[in-house]
């Protein structure tokens, strides 16, 4: 404990030496600032004295003008308050007058209140006989809403079939436009399938008469076919016939001594198989050109062909020839046809 006291003692002193030591430097630092703010603050030239006498007048005169201008003020709240004084004397004095003639007014309402009390009395009693004479017409509205509710019922019904009454008149006219509509839709049906029926019996008539016409020239063709199809058998039959007679000719020429009779045989055999082999490919040729249609080469090369008076006939003009027998032919037999077919169709559109 001592120990701690010695220890406090010995830094109090020790921190009381070094402040003094360190006292005489802040006291002169002070002084020095305090000199200097000293001198700043005291002017030094005439000028500078001016100036501050000039500051401190226009400082006095600006707090003069202030206090001028709060007196002003003062004044006027003042005045103010004077006539907010004098309307508050008005109101009062108003109120006063109010107040005298409310009391009037609640002394003539009192005598009023009085005379109502009177004759509220004498409404109680005719309000009581008002409530007996209510009671009596509350008992017959009642009978009579009673009636008027059977009434009401029975009108209800009423009301209930005439709109069942009304559905069913309904329902009869949507159902007879129904069958107004449906009956001439099916009109319509009918008239249709009428025309399409004889659309389709004027094609079923055509198309007999196309099927008629292209049969016959089927069956021509065949037959024509047929006929070349013979004619060529025969010509290779026959070139066949011929090739062997020139081979035993040959065969017996170079075996005999030729003779001055033989060649004018050879030759005329030679033609007629000329003739006859050119009749064939001209038939054929023909039969290619029918096959083929309109747009055959042959008849591209027989366009522009021409006969040669007195000249041997070319194939070409053996080609010319069958067509122009098979167009004549071709002809009677469409004539014929149509003269076959008139009645069926008469009886067709019948």
């Amino acid at each position: 404990m001592i120990e701690a006291i010695m220890y406090s003692a010995i830094g109090f002193l020790t921190a009381t030496l070094l402040a003094l030591l360190t006292l005489p430097a802040v006291w002169r630092r002070a002084v020095r600032l305090t000199r200097k703010r000293i001198e700043g603050a005291i002017p030094v030239s005439i000028a500078e004295v001016q100036a501050d006498k000039d500051e401190q007048r226009a400082l006095f005169a600006v707090g003069i003008r202030r206090l001028e201008m709060e007196v002003e003020r003062q004044q006027v709240r003042t005045a103010a308050q004077q006539g907010e004084i004098v309307r508050q004397a008005e109101a009062l004095r108003s109120r006063q007058e109010t107040i005298e003639r409310l009391a009037t007014e609640l002394d003539a309402l009192q005598t009023e209140h009085a005379s109502v009390a009177t004759h509220r009395d004498h409404l109680r009693g005719e309000l009581e006989t008002t409530t007996r004479h209510l009671e009596e017409a509350r008992a017959a509205l009642l009978q009579a809403r009673t009636e008027l509710a059977r009434t009401r019922d029975a009108f209800e019904d009423t009301s209930t079939r005439e709109d069942e009454l009304k559905i069913e008149h309904v329902a009869l006219t949507t159902l007879r436009d129904t069958l107004k509509d449906r009956i001439g839709e099916l009109d319509r049906q009918l008239a249709a399938a009428n025309a399409h029926l004889a659309r389709e019996r004027e094609t079923v008539r055509t198309t007999g008469e196309s099927l008629a016409t292209e049969q016959r020239r089927n069956q021509t063709m065949q037959q024509e076919l047929a006929t070349v199809q013979d004619a060529l058998a025969r010509a290779q039959e026959e070139r066949a016939a011929l090739q062997e007679r020139i081979e035993r000719l040959t065969a017996l020429a170079a075996a005999a001594p030729p003779s001055a009779e033989a060649a004018p045989d050879g030759t005329v055999d030679t033609a007629m198989l000329r003739e006859h082999i050119s009749d064939i490919a001209a038939g054929v040729a023909h039969l290619t050109a029918r096959l083929e249609g309109p747009g055959s080469p042959i008849e591209a090369l027989l366009a522009g062909h021409s006969r040669v008076p007195g000249a041997p006939p070319t194939l070409a003009d053996r080609i010319l020839d069958l067509q122009a027998a098979h167009t004549a032919a071709h002809t009677a037999a469409e004539t014929l046809a149509a003269d076959e077919t008139r009645p069926q169709g008469r009886v067709v559109a019948g």
